[in-house]
């Protein structure tokens, strides 16, 4: 009996017609991400691209929220596509023509962030009104039941948020802030109103979509060197433009060093152990939100290292680098210190650091860099040298035991 398929799985996968109005049946990935997920994840640079470019636009606080609000909004529902393909595989013709559809939706959204707060940003709002459509139909079709019940108990709140936000730009000016905070809250408080429950969640692929996610995101920081070296006037590599690219390539390789270094198999062994609502818990808290955090960080390096390398000799944006940095590093520790996946102490060390010493690019923009790349090396150094130490030391008890 151990030999075969549970019982539910073969029955399902053999005999189709006792479910011929599902998209496609699938208890979980049971796998590696798929091409399909991978593409799909491709429109998200897009939108961390136009959200970089609004910040960098109104450097004020005003300007930083209206980049960041609809940022947080799209995330909700991008991740929640993350939690889809967990329930539902990304094989079948109807699910990929979905797919890109909402992803249509996702780039409509990323082209609409700088009017999101305007009347003629009209199409931010009803773009993702579509994807919260998409999604739920996609989601209604999982073989899991329980799958389908909880994604009926999140849509309404989902659909909730797009209604505040497609009001919000009719409102007063207070008011309409009111309405985008009320719709960040609806989403991220809307698992404990609804309950986080049911929900597939396959490990590996949970940990290795949202790790491929983040890479993805990382190369907005690359994309950054390029806008920073085009400048106001195009010219050719000279000795300051060398320089500012060799420094912009060591702060995205050190924000890439300090999440890769072996935290993907340590993040999906804890998550393989944890119980089916711990679980879930995890997903929200460590995934959803604790990347959240990391990539709101890196667009602020993206912007800080644009800036810096327009800036390489001048007054660079004080707060950018450093604090992005910081948000990038405690939101790491935050995942690590949910997951119990590894070291969070140099993370918050570092964070603390980072925010001084990454305001030196107010004296020059590669005196920051510089600053910000000697804070990830020390950190990817010791966490690295560290846990080489524990390998070596688990080999040896293991074969002296």
């Amino acid at each position: 009996m151990g030999e075969s398929e549970p019982p539910m799985r073969k029955t399902v996968r053999n005999e189709t017609s006792l479910v011929p109005r599902r998209l496609w049946i699938s208890e979980s990935t049971q796998g590696r991400v798929t091409p399909a997920e991978l593409f799909f994840d491709l429109v998200f640079v897009f939108v961390v691209t136009q959200v970089t470019h609004a910040v960098e636009s109104h450097p004020g606080w005003e300007g930083l929220l209206k980049a960041l609000f609809p940022m947080v909004i799209v995330w909700w529902m991008f991740s929640g596509f993350g939690w889809l393909t967990n329930a539902v595989r990304p094989d079948a013709v109807q699910v990929r023509l979905l797919l890109m559809l909402a992803m249509t939706g996702f780039f409509i959204m990323g082209l609409d962030v700088p009017y999101a707060f305007a009347p003629e940003g009209w199409a931010f709002p009803l773009a993702y009104l579509a994807v919260v459509a998409i999604h739920g139909i996609v989601y209604l079709t999982a073989n899991v039941p329980s799958a389908r019940q909880a994604i009926l108990r999140n849509m309404p709140f989902n659909a909730a948020a797009g209604i505040l936000v497609l009001v919000a730009p009719h409102l007063p000016e207070a008011w309409g802030w009111v309405c985008w905070a009320a719709a960040v809250l609806v989403l991220y408080l809307s698992p404990f109103l609804g309950r986080i429950r049911g929900f597939v969640l396959e490990p590996h692929h949970f940990v290795e979509r949202h790790a491929l996610l983040l890479m993805v995101v990382l190369g907005e920081s690359v994309v950054a060197i390029g806008f920073g070296a085009e400048g106001s006037e195009s010219h050719a590599v000279d000795a300051p433009l060398a320089l500012g690219v060799v420094l912009g390539i060591a702060v995205a390789s050190g924000l890439w060093w300090v999440y890769f270094d072996g935290d993907e198999s340590r993040a999906d062994a804890e998550f393989e152990k944890a119980t089916e609502h711990r679980r879930q818990m995890l997903a929200y808290y460590a995934f959803t939100g604790g990347h959240l955090v990391m990539i709101v960080g890196i667009i602020l390096v993206a912007a800080g290292i644009t800036d810096a390398i327009h800036h390489f000799d001048g007054h660079a944006h004080r707060w950018w680098l450093g604090c992005g940095t910081a948000l990038f590093l405690l939101g790491h520790a935050a995942y690590r210190g949910l997951l119990g996946s590894g070291r969070i102490a140099d993370r918050v060390v570092g964070a603390v650091c980072a925010v001084p010493l990454g305001a030196t690019a107010s004296l020059a923009g590669w005196i920051g860099m510089t600053m910000v790349v000697v804070v990830l090396t020390a950190i990817a150094t010791v966490d690295h040298r560290l846990a080489s130490q524990r390998t070596q030391a688990s080999q040896t008890t293991l074969s002296t035991g």
